[in-house]
This record gives C-alpha cells, sequence and structure tokens, in this order.
C-alpha cells in the first residue's frame, strides 16, 4: 500500500470517530435539575398555607339579652358560627359619625386586636367590591336584630368610638339563624368585667380543660438558611457552646436558641434602607405570602398583633382554638423593602402522648383575686389560654390550661399567668 492511500485511510477513519463523539454529545443531556442546588421555591417547612381570612378571628363572641351575657362553651363551634358569619352577604354599607354607640346589640365579635377597616372585605362578604373603606381601625362588630326590615345590622366601631361603619344583612334565613341563637339554652352564661380598661367577658360556671402532653419534631435551620439566605453557599457556621447560641452569618444574621427551639433571622442591610410606611393589607399580604412559600405554618397560627408604624406583625400559637402562651409560641416579622426581621419556632407539636382532665378556677374566683392584687386600669383583658413547658431532653411539649391576665405597661402589654390558688405559681410572671 502506497503510503499516500494509508495516509487517506487513516484520515477517513479519524473523521469518522469526530462524527460519532460529536453526534453522541449532541444526543447526551446530562440530568440538570439534579445538579441543581435546592431553591427557596424547593424549601418546605411541611405547614400549611393560610390567608388574611383564615388567620383573622374574634377572640370571643358574645350575645346579649337584657342585662345577661351569653358565649359559646368551646371555640371549635364559635368558629363555626364565625366562619358563617364571613359568609354572610353585606349591603348598604356606608360610614358615619358618631359620638358613642346608642344601640344595644344583640351579639358581637371581638377581636384580639385592633384590625384596619382596610382589611375588612378580606374577611366579610359585601355585595359590592368597590367599596370606600375608611383609614380607621376597629376591635369590635356589633350584630342587631332588625325585626321591621327582617334583617341584621352589622356595625364595625371604631377604636375612638367617634366613627362606625354599618352595613346590613337582608337573607331571612341568617337572621333566624341569629335569633335562634340568641335563644340558645346550650350556650354558656358569662359575666361582665368592666373595671379595666376595658368591658372583659369571662365565662361562669365549671371550667374542665385537659392537660396534653405530645411528642415534637424540629425544623432544620438549614431548611431556613436555604428560605433566607440569598446565597447560602457563603454563609458560615458558629457556636458558641457558652452562650448556648448557634449562628448562620454572611451579611445578614440567623440565630438558634440553645435548646434549638427558636431562631431569629435579621437583615441590617434591609432595616437601613429606605422604608415607607406599609399599608396593613399590604404587610398582611407580604407576611402571608412570604410563610406560604416555604409552608410555615407548622401550627395553628391567628394574628396577634399588627403595629402598622413599625411595620411589624405578629401571630399566635393556638391549641384547640385558645391562644398559647410562651415566649416560643410566636412567630414575628418586620418588613421593609424587603424582609428585615424574622422570630419562630423551630418545632412542630406530633402524636398526644398524655391526657389528664384538669378544674381551673372560676371566673369569680379571678375577678376576686385580680381586684386584691392588681391596679384594675391595668386589666386589658382576662381569658383562659395554654402555658407550653418544653422539655428537649424528652423530645417532649405540655399544653398547661391556665387564666392570664393581660396587662398595660406605659406602652406595652403583657401576659401574666394567674391562679389563686397557687401563689408560688402566679409569681411566675408571663410572657
Amino acid at each position: 500500500m502506497k503510503l499516500e492511500t494509508l495516509k487517506t485511510f487513516i484520515l477517513v477513519v479519524l473523521i469518522g470517530i469526530s462524527l460519532l463523539l460529536t453526534f453522541g454529545m449532541w444526543n447526551y443531556q446530562p440530568s440538570i435539575e439534579s445538579l441543581k442546588d435546592p431553591t427557596p421555591e424547593d424549601i418546605s417547612l411541611n405547614g400549611s398555607e393560610e390567608s388574611i381570612q383564615s388567620l383573622i378571628e374574634p377572640k370571643q363572641i358574645i350575645f346579649h339579652q337584657a342585662s345577661m351575657h351569653y358565649g359559646f362553651d368551646s371555640p371549635l363551634e364559635q368558629r363555626e358560627f364565625y366562619q358563617d358569619v364571613q359568609d354572610w352577604v353585606l349591603y348598604d354599607f356606608e360610614t358615619v359619625k358618631t359620638e358613642e354607640n346608642t344601640n344595644h346589640p344583640d351579639g358581637e365579635l371581638i377581636f384580639p386586636t385592633p384590625l384596619p377597616m382596610e382589611i375588612l372585605d378580606s374577611l366579610f362578604t359585601f355585595n359590592s367590591s368597590n367599596l370606600e373603606l375608611p383609614i380607621w381601625s376597629f376591635q369590635r362588630v356589633y350584630l342587631t336584630l332588625d325585626e321591621e326590615a327582617n334583617a341584621v345590622m352589622v356595625e364595625f366601631l371604631s377604636i375612638d368610638g367617634r366613627d362606625k361603619a354599618v352595613a346590613f344583612v337582608h337573607d331571612p334565613s341568617h337572621y333566624e339563624q341569629l335569633q335562634a341563637y340568641m335563644n340558645e339554652q346550650e350556650l354558656r352564661e358569662y359575666t361582665l368585667f368592666d373595671e379595666g380598661g376595658t368591658d372583659i367577658y369571662l365565662p361562669e360556671g365549671p371550667i374542665h380543660l385537659s392537660r396534653q402532653t405530645r411528642s415534637f419534631s424540629r425544623i432544620n435551620p438549614n431548611d431556613l438558611v436555604e428560605v433566607l439566605f440569598s446565597d447560602p453557599s457563603v454563609v458560615r457556621q458558629s457556636n458558641y457552646t457558652n452562650r448556648g447560641t448557634t449562628y448562620f452569618t454572611d451579611s445578614s444574621q440567623m440565630s438558634v436558641t440553645r435548646d434549638e427551639a427558636r431562631m431569629e433571622f435579621i437583615s441590617p442591610g434591609a432595616n437601613n434602607e429606605y422604608q415607607e410606611g406599609l399599608y396593613a393589607e399590604d404587610l398582611l399580604n407580604k407576611s402571608i405570602d412570604d410563610i406560604n412559600a416555604h409552608e410555615g405554618w407548622t401550627d395553628e397560627y391567628k394574628l396577634m398583633d399588627i403595629f402598622i408604624n413599625e411595620n411589624l406583625i405578629r401571630y399566635q400559637m393556638y391549641y384547640q382554638g385558645y391562644p398559647v402562651f410562651s415566649t416560643l409560641t410566636t412567630i414575628e416579622q418586620e418588613w421593609g423593602q424587603r424582609l428585615i426581621q424574622y422570630k419562630r419556632p423551630l418545632f412542630r407539636s406530633n402524636d398526644l402522648l398524655n391526657e389528664i382532665t384538669v378544674e381551673l378556677p372560676s371566673s369569680g374566683a379571678i375577678v376576686d383575686y385580680v381586684r386584691e392584687h392588681y391596679n384594675p386600669d391595668n386589666i386589658m383583658d382576662i381569658q383562659i389560654g395554654y402555658q407550653l413547658n418544653y422539655d428537649k431532653d424528652d423530645n417532649l411539649i405540655v399544653f398547661e390550661p391556665n387564666w392570664y391576665i393581660q396587662q398595660q405597661n406605659q406602652e406595652n402589654y403583657y401576659w401574666t399567668p394567674v391562679n389563686p390558688y397557687d401563689e408560688e405559681f402566679t409569681l411566675k410572671g408571663g410572657d
């Protein structure tokens, strides 16, 4: 074989191999998804998603008959009635000036915190989608039976009592539903305590609730690193054993407490950015959308406080319809152009392990104790709640039912557990 022929043959073979390799590269598609790092959208705390309507509920619904007051025996029964009210269609909405609430309502819905009127159409159903909502806030909604019109008048009274909004429910079935509750013999009688900063209704008679022990599971802080930091790959982890705190930092910082029960995230850069005050609805939507994005409602939570001037919002854990009081049971966020601060628990309750029924002191005993030991002018609320006890070593949480009082200290409000029959317990204080 001539040399030139051999060279030509080798060249043809090499070209053929090159074509085969090129064809193989064109047709090979590696699994890019498997090589990607998880994005915030991929991270979930395996909780639920919520809305303004599901996160805001009255703390009490009270019915009035002459000088008597009645309420639901169970928070779950109260929730069912409130959900019915949310579906009532309200007509003829208008706002008027008033010096005081001159009507004698048949029922009232009392919310745990003042609510801005701008979210009203997110809570209730109106016949019109073009409402002109005022800028003041309300905390109580009054229901009055209008016998002549066979309708229900609904009033939203401003916090200062100088304004109110009025609407009407014209459906006769809802009129009859409210009337039936007025005549319901199974409602519990309530007593009025009007010596504090606001009217407070307390249930009469024996009160039995269960003290429950449950297991819990932990939320991995690394999941929140993926959610909260723009580039999780550069986040440094530092452990300070003498202080019992773990820190995750880049330009922002997330700290995890000694017992791994709670975390706090803060972004100093966001705090230094220009901030405009957010409308209440915008603040709620920002916060809810953010927590929904990682399914962060890992137990039942309800809106506790909303501070428009500070762009701050706080949610309270609830258990079996009652608030749970502890430094470990609130979700809190502060917003500017983006998230500035985020505090939340790092656990979720699981299986029921033990249950014991306990009888709480009567409302009369609580009122007597408050009169003797507290300045009634500083008492803003009295209600039943659960105290949470967290046992890291045994992976247990205990929900302990008890009475709580809310006091005002200058501009701050705080809750204290009260048991007239246990002085040592009472002096422990609250959150």
